[in-house]
């Protein structure tokens, strides 16, 4: 919950220096587009005006993004950023079309174009220095906090000092008498735009259908938990994408004659290993399967395999007939990949000797692949502290 709640602070934080940044910035160049004739200038200041609307909107996602899972929302509510992401991407293909609308305009009476001032060029080149720092400092935290949000506003921040770049090389143009150089900027600054928004929707839409992840992310992974002590194997991995980070859902083959517990503390332990290991991890959904006895040609049936139930009704029946009805017979059952193990437990000697009578009935039955024959031995235990040394 603490970390949840730093990652928001410091989401917020970030956003708020870009926002008072862009809007700054946006204002400015629009002045100056307007003052020094540069359409390109101007159409950068739109671009810069967007990214502090874009600004706001993160605020609002990222307050619900980095909750805490609630009843509702019991995987979290990272798939909020997918959302809002997508929804960056739409603002940026309007943008876009407007830009290039508006430029294709210009061209049409290119002899109406007037040259634009040098005081346009001094303020791109403020432009494409601040809004590198901001692209380079939004990304360092958006990488730290595995955010796809963030991501998504450094890029929009990076592709606004792209964008002045062009508008700086089209007035300079202009000096040299290629009017039109201008407004060809301007159009490349509606294509970056237009591109970047496919990007963002791109890989958002992936999250969104839940795509897996990439084949050599998943290999890390298999990697990582095999290492982990007790872990066979695995038989399936299955993953996808929540707020950048990723849900694994892994079925891991464990030795099938431990105990539960054992078995829930292996998938613990791998689940903990692959959270260690990979920061962009998020939650570990471990399934404990035993692995099979290749030792046997006998297919296991699974939709007729006999349950417990089923199989204690036998046990009972033919264990009665054997002896009193005061004597007390226990058992285990392995349910391996070709049948059925099973563990009888007597509870003395004259027990133990029946009982193998009693295995030799068993053993015929379909699925019974293996039975051993067990003599309960009184346990005890000591919560007692053993003396130091």
């Amino acid at each position: 919950m603490k970390n949840q709640i730093d990652a928001q602070t410091e989401a917020v934080r970030i956003t708020l220096i870009g926002m008072a940044l862009d809007l700054a910035l946006g204002l400015g160049k629009i002045v100056g587009g307007i003052l020094s004739t540069s359409f390109a200038l101007l159409a950068d200041g739109v671009h810069s005006l967007t990214d502090a609307v874009t600004d706001i909107f993160v605020l609002v996602i990222a307050r619900t993004a980095y909750a805490a899972p609630d009843r509702g929302h019991p995987y979290g509510h990272g798939r909020f950023e997918a959302v809002g992401t997508i929804v960056m991407g739409i603002v940026f293909f309007i943008t876009a079309a407007v830009l290039l609308y508006d430029a294709s305009q210009r061209l049409a009476a290119v002899d109406e174009l007037v040259v634009p001032s040098l005081f346009g060029a001094i303020i791109a080149a403020i432009s494409i220095a601040s809004k590198e720092w901001i692209y380079r400092f939004t990304l360092a935290t958006a990488e730290r906090l595995n955010s796809s949000l963030l991501r998504a506003n450094a890029w929009h921040s990076r592709s606004d000092a792209l964008s002045s770049i062009a508008v700086l090389i089209g007035i300079l143009g202009g000096q040299f008498g290629v009017v039109w150089m201008d407004t060809l900027a301007a159009m490349f600054v509606a294509l970056l735009i237009a591109k970047i928004g496919w990007d963002l929707c791109s890989e958002s839409i992936r999250e969104l259908v839940d795509s897996a992840l990439p084949d050599k992310r998943r290999s890390e992974f298999e990697d990582c938990l095999k290492a982990t002590p007790g872990v066979e194997g695995l038989t399936d991995l299955r993953s996808r994408l929540s707020g950048g980070k990723a849900i694994v859902e892994v079925h891991l083959v464990v030795d099938p004659r431990i105990s539960v517990s054992e078995g829930h503390q292996i998938g613990a332990s791998a689940s903990k290993r692959l959270r260690e290991n990979f920061t962009d991890v998020g939650e570990v959904i471990p399934h404990i399967d035993p692995q099979g006895n290749p030792d046997h040609d006998h297919p296991l049936d699974s939709t007729a395999v006999p349950t417990r139930n089923e199989v204690e009704a036998i046990i009972s029946t033919r264990w009665s007939e054997m002896t009193d009805s005061g004597s007390g017979l226990k058992f285990d059952l392995h349910y391996l990949e070709h049948g059925i193990e099973i563990d009888l437990i007597a509870g003395d000697a004259d027990d133990a000797a029946t009982a193998k009578g009693l295995a030799d009935q068993l053993i015929n039955l379909e699925h019974i692949i293996g039975i051993r024959v067990l003599q309960h031995i009184e346990t005890w235990s000591s919560t007692e502290t053993r003396p130091s040394i």
